[in-house]
Order: C-alpha cells, then sequence, then structure tokens
C-alpha cells in the first residue's frame, strides 16, 4: 500500500458538505470509475490516486462495491478512515501551515475546528482564511498529515437519500354498484335517441348531440373520469357537433377544429383514468391477438 504523504501541520478549509454527500450517494465502485476517469486528477496528486484507487478495489474484491460508502466505512473502518481523508483532501480550497510556536494552541490532529483559538487569530492570513471559509461555508481542519482529517462522528446517521415514493400505475376498474348502473342508463338512453327516430323513417341532423353526449357521459362515469376526462370529453363533443362536421364537408373546412380536437385529446390524456383505461383495452387486444395468433 502507498505510504501516505507527510506535510508540515497546517490548518486547511475543506467543503465537508460535498464529501458527506458523497459517502451517502456514491458507491466504491462509482467513485473508483471516476477516479480511474480523470475526474479527481486535477486536485489528487499521484500518490493519493493510487492509495484511493488502491482502497476502493480492495472493498470492491470484498464485495462492498456495489454499497454505499457509509455502509463500507462502517465494514471497514480503517480503510474507511483513509478514504474518508483522500476524499476530504480533493476538496481543500485553502491551506496555511502553522508555525510550531503555534501548534501548541492546537488540539490534537486531525481535528476540525468551530474557530480559531486567539493567538492564531492574530495571523493575517490565517485569518483571512477562516474568514473566507465561513463565507463560503467550508471547513476548517487541523492537519498534521495530508490525507488525515477527523472522521464524522454521525456515521451511522448519515444515511442515503430516501426513494422518491413509488407511483403505481393506476388500473382500470370495471364499474360496479350505482356507478355501473348509472353509466349502463346513460348508455342505453343515448343508443335509445340514436335508434328509435331512424325506426321511424327520421335521420337526426345532427346526430351526435344528445346521443353521443349520453355515451360519452356513460363512458366517463363508468371510467370514474377526473376533471380533465370530462373536460376533454366536452371538446370532442362539441367537434362533432359543429356546423361544418357533416358528411360531404371538405377536409380543408374542418381546420377550425383542428385546435378544439387537439385540446380534447390532451386534456383526456391527462386524465389519469382514462390513461388506465386505454392500457386496458390495449393490453385486452393484445391478448385476444396473441391468443388467436393473428397479425
Amino acid at each position: 500500500m502507498a505510504t501516505k504523504a507527510m506535510i508540515q501541520p497546517a490548518i486547511v478549509s475543506y467543503d465537508r458538505a460535498r464529501v458527506i454527500e458523497i459517502i451517502r450517494t456514491q458507491s466504491p465502485e462509482a467513485i473508483r470509475a471516476s477516479l480511474r476517469a480523470g475526474d479527481f486528477d486535477a486536485n489528487l496528486d499521484p500518490d493519493g490516486h493510487a492509495l484511493l484507487d488502491e482502497l476502493l478495489t480492495a472493498w470492491i474484491q470484498r464485495a462492498l462495491g456495489s454499497l454505499t460508502l457509509r455502509d463500507a466505512m462502517l465494514v471497514d473502518p480503517y480503510r474507511g478512515r483513509q478514504v474518508y481523508g483522500i476524499l476530504c483532501s480533493i476538496y481543500i480550497q485553502r491551506r496555511f501551515t502553522v508555525p510550531a510556536a503555534m501548534a501548541v494552541h492546537l488540539p490534537a490532529a486531525p481535528s476540525d475546528l468551530p474557530a480559531l483559538p486567539p493567538p492564531l487569530t492574530e495571523l493575517p492570513e490565517l485569518a483571512e482564511l477562516a474568514a473566507h471559509a465561513e463565507q463560503s461555508g467550508l471547513v476548517l481542519a487541523w492537519q498534521a498529515q495530508r490525507y488525515d482529517f477527523a472522521p464524522p462522528v454521525n456515521l451511522i446517521e448519515l444515511l442515503p437519500p430516501s426513494p422518491p415514493p413509488y407511483r403505481k400505475e393506476l388500473e382500470f376498474e370495471q364499474p360496479t354498484g350505482l356507478r355501473r348502473w348509472i353509466a349502463i342508463a346513460l348508455a342505453i338512453s343515448g343508443v335509445a335517441l340514436l335508434i328509435v327516430p331512424l325506426l321511424f323513417g327520421h335521420i337526426p341532423e345532427h346526430p351526435a348531440r344528445w346521443p353521443l353526449a349520453l355515451l360519452t357521459l356513460a363512458l366517463m362515469v363508468g371510467i370514474k373520469a377526473g376533471l380533465f376526462g370530462y373536460a376533454g370529453a366536452l371538446c370532442v363533443w362539441l367537434v362533432a357537433n359543429l356546423p361544418a362536421f357533416r358528411h360531404g364537408t371538405a377536409l380543408f373546412d374542418l381546420w377550425p377544429a383542428i385546435p378544439l380536437m387537439a385540446i380534447g385529446l390532451l386534456l383526456l390524456w391527462c386524465d389519469r383514468r382514462v390513461r388506465a383505461m386505454w392500457r386496458f383495452v390495449r393490453r385486452q387486444f393484445n391478448r385476444r391477438r396473441h391468443v388467436t395468433g393473428a397479425n
């Protein structure tokens, strides 16, 4: 294993929040792939690159590669501390070498510093580093070696982010109870208004008016459509009742109906229950086609 690079004790500012986010969300396999792709080459020296690759490879060989870094660090704390330190070194923003005479005022390294001890605040460069870290949301760390950082004390609490809630696709349900009888009554009424006049030799001028309205309403009630479904059905019904929408009308004369039809179809598609009915019909059609072997 590569040896740690020795440096003079220093105070650094680093993006601890970014490192914690990587621990919670990334796996050793993902980090090693990014490392070998050169994503960290600009901020990581060759020794750190080789050491991090070796540590991650050891985790992968121990079947920890698909876990989050947080879980791998809990299983293998020794390598976890080293991996954490190297990741922190990648996100170092500034470094200040502390004189030996001033180091006696600091706690044992490595440790994060919530604030500078009073004697160190008298150093202008260090005070400027601390001010920049506070403004940028960075953390001050006191270290004696390049990859030594105090590991997070709340590692167990750093759970991965919760997955987005699973939204199950709505399934079409056959109408039952009162809703079923209402839909049947509406459909029978629509069919009757269409057939009865024909039996007496009368052809309605606009057969799409009440018959189509009742049949469409029966469908919307049967599938328990929402507001979008009723609005879309109304648009389609209006298209069918336009004065120009009749037999013998040229296609060019129907162009005013195209925007209304498009809006109606869009509203119907926005209704989850209409989409569920369409999936149900499509599955039934595909099932019958597979049974019969027809193309």
